[in-house]
């Protein structure tokens, strides 16, 4: 994927024979698009475009972004007139023989309107934009069932002999990022992740948002790798809600050989939630810390927690947290918090699920810790451990939700409050306009 993202860059930034100075007029494209569509479906694109404005076209390609085998049209434009430094990106669909505008998204550039490009590949429509030098920004979009989606974001910027890329997906909730020494090419450090985005109790989650998180990656096995077949010995979704008191947390795991506890002593299977409070290191202190040190990572700090959950017999013995670990010395009001702290569990055929809920003043927080609207991010890492076998313990496998080391908090995944007039995520729905409408013609 990081070849294909390279490679789109590059093909970004290439103008596909447009003038420097003004771009592409429309009669131009139109030549240009007739080995794709007949005249009426360019015809189509025209009326769909600014009308009574004058504009240039500085990136247009066709390619099936939709999966129905049929091909659609991205193509970026600059109104001419418009003071600001921005290109309008237009989505055209085929939706039954008529190519149809999904949505037009605006893109500041910095320099020339060419910097804003677009590509269409494996059923992804790509969008590059510089942000600054040696900073860029590619997002993918898909469009299914009448909604153009957000489907993976990459970035990449360089501090002086460092590059930093990210990769976001937005489906998966996989997220990687790595460090490169920007002129040898080396690698000096990287991290695998799920980020678990958390919305409030009861939260409708429409299509095109992602808020259950599956594992099964072997980065993410920390031990016994050897003994791990793959998802059906063990892997498991991780899901959260939030309201003003709890935190909510859902693990599903799959596992073909659930091992309970017979006694106390008895090995079995059981969850570890790893939590890291502080807050992020920003961009600037991240390079920094990275670059002065040859262990990148800092190590174990104040403000970790680990709840061990064991999901008992699933008949007489409940569910229990076992063990609270931090390595802050809790307060009264935490202590008397953690009486709150509630787990239950069911058995599946294909495995178990626990479900805990946590008051947010153990974490020291009256509640959600969300400040001015936004996004609340914390380190987080789910453990799951798994024994297939209670008379070999030394068999047991660790698959965790990141490539986890607990000494290490720069290798924790996230946990996203996310609020409530907000979404992790993009979406364009096609209907919305139409459904706004229809509930007002009924007096909502």
């Amino acid at each position: 994927m990081k070849k294909i993202l390279l490679v789109l860059l590059l093909c970004a930034c290439i103008p596909f024979e447009v003038s420097a100075q003004g771009g592409l007029r429309f009669p131009e494209l139109s030549k240009k698009l007739e080995p794709y569509f007949e005249q009426e479906m360019i015809d189509d694109i025209k009326k769909q475009l600014p009308q009574g404005s004058d504009y240039s076209i500085w990136g247009w390609d066709v390619g099936d972004y939709s999966g129905d085998g049929f091909s659609d049209v991205a193509i970026s434009i600059k109104i001419a007139g418009e003071k600001k430094r921005t290109s309008h990106v237009y989505f055209f669909v085929d939706i039954d023989g008529y190519l149809s505008k999904i949505t037009e998204l605006p893109y500041d550039y910095v320099e020339l309107p060419l910097e804003i490009g677009v590509v269409i590949k494996e059923n992804t429509c790509f969008i590059t934009k510089k942000r600054r030098q040696f900073d860029w920004l590619i997002r993918g979009y898909q469009f299914s069932k009448g909604t153009l989606i957000l489907n993976d974001e990459f970035t990449t910027n360089r501090v002086e002999d460092l590059t930093h890329e990210r990769r976001t997906d937005y489906l998966s909730l996989k997220n990687s990022e790595r460090f490169i020494k920007t002129l040898k090419g080396e690698e000096q450090f990287s991290k695998n992740y799920l980020l678990v985005p958390s919305y409030t109790r009861g939260r409708q989650i429409f299509q095109g948002f992602a808020s259950e998180a599956y594992s099964n990656y072997i980065d993410y096995v920390s031990k016994g790798a050897f003994y791990w077949q793959g998802d059906s010995d063990c892997g498991f979704y991780l899901s959260s809600a939030y309201d003003n008191e709890y935190l909510y947390l859902t693990v599903r795991v799959i596992d073909e050989q659930v091992i309970t506890q017979y006694c106390d002593t008895c090995v079995c299977d059981y969850v570890e939630l790893w939590f890291d409070i502080n807050t992020p290191p920003s961009e600037e202190n991240l390079f920094e810390m990275i670059k002065n040190k040859d262990n990148p990572v800092k190590k174990t700090q104040k403000g970790i927690f680990c709840f061990k959950v064991y999901p008992g017999d699933f008949k007489e013995k409940k569910a229990y947290v076992k063990e609270l670990v931090s390595t802050d010395k809790l307060y009264k009001f935490q202590k008397e918090a953690t009486g709150w702290i509630k787990a239950a569990s069911s058995l599946q055929s294909d495995g178990y699920t626990i479900k805990i809920r946590i008051p947010f003043p153990v974490f020291r927080y009256e509640g959600p810790p969300l400040e001015e609207k936004n996004f609340a991010r914390i380190g987080f890492t789910a453990v799951v451990h798994d024994i297939d076998n209670e008379y070999r313990p030394e068999e047991e496998t660790l698959i965790s939700s990141s490539a986890f080391d607990s000494q290490e908090p720069l290798t924790y995944g996230s946990l996203l409050i996310v609020p409530i007039d907000k979404w992790y995520g993009e979406t364009f729905n096609i209907y919305k306009d139409d459904i706004m409408k229809y509930l007002q013609d009924l007096g909502f």
